[in-house]
């Protein structure tokens, strides 16, 4: 047998939920998947953005980057989850020796899920805000609220600074003089980053000096409120199926409402110069587009790992996944395009309010979030629009938020079944913990410093998928993977992406662990004690289970060290749940010659 039953290897069984149930429609796994790439922030805060880069570039990059990293990947995942019918913790009785892997998931996304709740507050604080007659951030609102602005503050997009004719200009064409230090470089501020700015009343936010903690009383409400609402989703329809009807209708408008607004943003003063980039190319353009296809990657699997493998549990059996994946890719590719011409649209429009003066710049911060609100304010019924957009970017976070908050109950269900019995309490218990951690997550300490998290959860990923390579394409081992596959699917998972796979896309990953360390070790240089101390408890204890787990299941063997790494790795309880298809496969496995190294224990050597 190519796998051991739990009795064999002294394991405790693995029990299915039989209650956990399955997709209702087939196309919501691929709507739940397509969903996966609302993580806007990446986007909003040019941690992935391909700005300024022409369609010529991004496609083909694109492209490029679904057929060696992102499908694969896609499909990798997919096999665990589909073939196990279980989440990212449970799924690894695959080789059980590294289920620490499945731990350190767990104890990752329910962190991230807490400060990811950024992106659903500060949505729903300016959509409320909406509500007011005058918009708050707009010219008319700014007078009321904006009181002893800086220097710096007082020059903004509602008070463009014009240069008079005394101060130094140049010209493209004017080399009369190589002298430019008495040049000044204008920054103009942003009516709706500072009313952000404003709820913290000291307006230090988004500095990286030292600077006294404050909280804003309006983003805890907010908070709270975003946990109330996917409290009562929870209570009301936490069931697989129905959460699969929300995540298709509510990608259909999310998706509608982008495409909407991309058509609104077209007509704003300054769109031509970004439609008139949309077919050029340039080589820094095409080393930009290679450099973020890890960072593309990462965006494709949502905010945590193990997301998409558990959402792919739910599939039935005979699903093909190869189609599925490659639609997902396609569709997030689709929205990251949409999400990144709304943001060179707005960019583009803040360039034009400056006159195009080389010397003078607009402060972008969190563009979707933040800055697109003061181009809202330009359009007929400002208030109408900027409630609507908000919604958008609000529901977006917030759907992300339940599916992860789904798949993170939904794995520990599966793994330890005696919760199963008091799936409220567990979720009840967990929002209430997320809620108050993300309360910090409303100060300005935490809203400066949370992108250090963020890449360091980054790094997380990109590690985890190193390892599930291992461990299925070396461990388990080419040959079984596409056996199993095959079975699975009645489609073969083509040999030469399996060498992509183990050959190719980890050294992409390698190369993009080296830049996220070196960007973690600088926004760790400049963060707070509470980041710090966050990063370590939530992200770098959690992987010495790994090692934890691995030398706890060697000492409950026996033998010598490589016997015992060796038993430890065989699968265990690995079948489908379906009777009939675990009948099938058990006629499969026994009926093939197993020759893997893992397989090959003498009768003698078995204890």
């Amino acid at each position: 047998m190519v796998y051991e039953s739990s009795y064999e290897s002294g394991r405790q069984p693995f029990l299915p939920d039989t209650k956990r149930g399955n997709w209702l429609n087939p196309q919501d796994f691929i709507y739940a998947g397509i969903s996966l790439v609302f993580r806007i922030d990446i986007i909003s805060m040019s941690l992935l953005a391909s700005f300024d880069t022409g369609v010529l570039v991004l496609i083909p990059v694109y492209l490029l980057g679904m057929v060696i990293y992102t499908v694969p990947l896609m499909v990798l995942q997919s096999y665990m989850g589909q073939f196990s019918s279980s989440g990212f913790i449970s799924a690894f009785r695959l080789s059980p020796i590294f289920k620490g892997i499945g731990f350190v998931s767990l104890i990752t996304n329910i962190f991230i899920l807490a400060y990811h709740s950024i992106f659903a507050m500060v949505p729903l604080l300016y959509m409320f805000a909406s509500f007011n007659p005058t918009l708050p951030w707009s010219c008319e609102g700014f007078k009321t609220w904006a009181q002893n602005l800086t220097e710096s503050e007082e020059i903004n997009i509602c008070n463009v600074y014009i240069r008079n004719e005394t101060e130094p200009d140049i010209s493209a064409n004017d080399t009369s003089s190589n002298d430019t230090s008495s040049y000044v470089f204008i920054n103009h501020h942003i009516p709706s980053v500072l009313y952000f700015q404003y709820l913290f009343h000291d307006l230090k936010v988004f500095r990286y000096d030292d600077f006294d903690f404050s909280m804003s009383w309006q983003l805890i409400l907010c908070a709270l409120m975003v946990w109330a609402i996917i409290a009562v989703i929870v209570y009301k329809f936490f069931q697989t199926e129905v959460i699969g009807t929300i995540v298709r209708y509510s990608v259909l408008v999310v998706i509608g409402l982008m495409v909407f607004f991309l058509i609104a943003f077209s007509f704003l003063p300054g769109s031509g110069h970004v439609f008139s980039h949309l077919f050029t190319m340039r080589w820094r353009d095409i080393v930009t587009g290679i450099i973020t296809i890890p960072m593309h990657g990462m965006a494709a699997f949502g905010p945590g790992w193990g997301i998409f493998l558990t959402l792919s549990s739910f599939n039935k059996f005979r699903t093909n996944v190869i189609k599925q994946s490659c639609l997902i890719a396609l569709g997030q590719f689709v929205v990251m395009i949409g999400l990144d011409f709304l943001t060179n649209l707005s960019e583009t429009f803040f360039s034009e309010k400056t006159n195009g003066d080389y010397y003078a710049q607009v402060e972008h911060m969190w563009i979707l979030y933040l800055s697109t609100g003061s181009v809202l304010t330009h359009f007929p019924w400002a208030n109408l629009w900027s409630i609507i957009f908000y919604f958008m970017l609000f529901w977006s976070s917030v759907l992300l938020m339940i599916l992860q908050l789904h798949t993170i109950l939904t794995s520990i269900l599966d793994e330890f079944d005696f919760l199963r019995e008091k799936k409220l309490q567990v979720a009840y218990g967990l929002i209430g913990f997320l809620a108050a951690v993300s309360i910090y997550f409303t100060s300005n300490h935490g809203l400066t410093y949370f992108s250090a998290l963020a890449i360091d959860t980054y790094n997380t990923q990109t590690a985890i998928n190193l390892l599930l390579i291992l461990i299925v394409l070396w461990i388990y081992g080419r040959e079984r993977f596409q056996r199993d596959f095959e079975f699975m699917t009645s489609h073969r998972f083509s040999t030469w992406n399996v060498y992509i796979l183990r050959f190719v896309a980890p050294l992409g990953m390698v190369l993009a662990l080296i830049g996220g360390f070196f960007i973690s070790h600088y926004e760790h240089k400049i963060t707070s004690l509470v980041i710090d101390v966050c990063a370590i408890i939530f992200i770098a204890i959690p992987w010495l289970g790994i090692p934890g787990f691995v030398i706890y299941q060697m000492s409950r063997s026996m033998g010598s060290l490589k016997m015992r790494f060796l038993r430890c790795c065989r699968p265990t309880d690995w079948y489908p749940v379906e009777a009939e298809e675990k009948q099938k496969y058990e006629q499969l496995v026994g009926s093939v010659e197993i020759t893997q190294t893992l397989s090959e224990l003498k009768d003698e050597e078995v204890i």
